[in-house]
């Protein structure tokens, strides 16, 4: 059985669940996060040269990028089979400047954006798309949440501290 989207999809001839409650409750915290830092907060430490607002930036990126890829992917467009365990981290580490150079409410913004966008792509993955990314091993591509939530953490903990 093969259906147009995946958001619907329990486990359709053994394909996991896209977690679009889960996507959707995230990009919904993330949010509500972002109004109640307010452009102070944007400002606010996270860790050694990250802000709140460097992590938002680095989150939009990466919803991006899951976006881009998945788009791709629909359209017959397979990404490498496989990247070095360095790789995200040299992409992190090569894009850091560009993004503490955003005004608090530019990453705010994008990051709100990207979330929208990339669940929206993930929405329209087809069945087929959805089993292929995750035998692929790519389950990050379609699973948000995961990392919303950890950066949300991080900005959180921060806060706290």
């Amino acid at each position: 059985m093969i259906m147009r989207g995946a958001a619907d999809a329990l486990s359709v001839e053994g394909v996991e669940r896209v977690p679009m409650d889960e996507n959707a409750a995230a990009r919904q915290r993330l949010t509500a996060l972002i109004d109640a830092l307010g452009d102070e907060g944007l400002r606010a430490p996270v860790a050694a040269g990250w802000t709140a607002a460097t992590v938002l930036a680095e989150l939009a990126f990466w919803d991006r990028w899951a976006r881009t890829l998945v788009h791709r992917w629909r359209e017959g467009q397979l990404p490498p089979p496989s990247m070095p365990g360095w790789y995200d981290d040299a992409i992190n580490h090569t894009l850091l400047p560009s993004w503490q150079a955003l005004p608090g409410p530019a990453a705010a913004r994008l990051a709100l954006d990207a979330a929208e966008e990339a669940d929206l792509e993930i929405r329209r993955a087809e069945t087929p798309v959805v089993a292929a990314i995750l035998a692929a091993g790519q389950r990050n591509l379609l699973h948000r949440y995961a990392p919303r939530n950890a950066a949300l953490d991080r900005i959180e903990r921060a806060a706290k501290a």
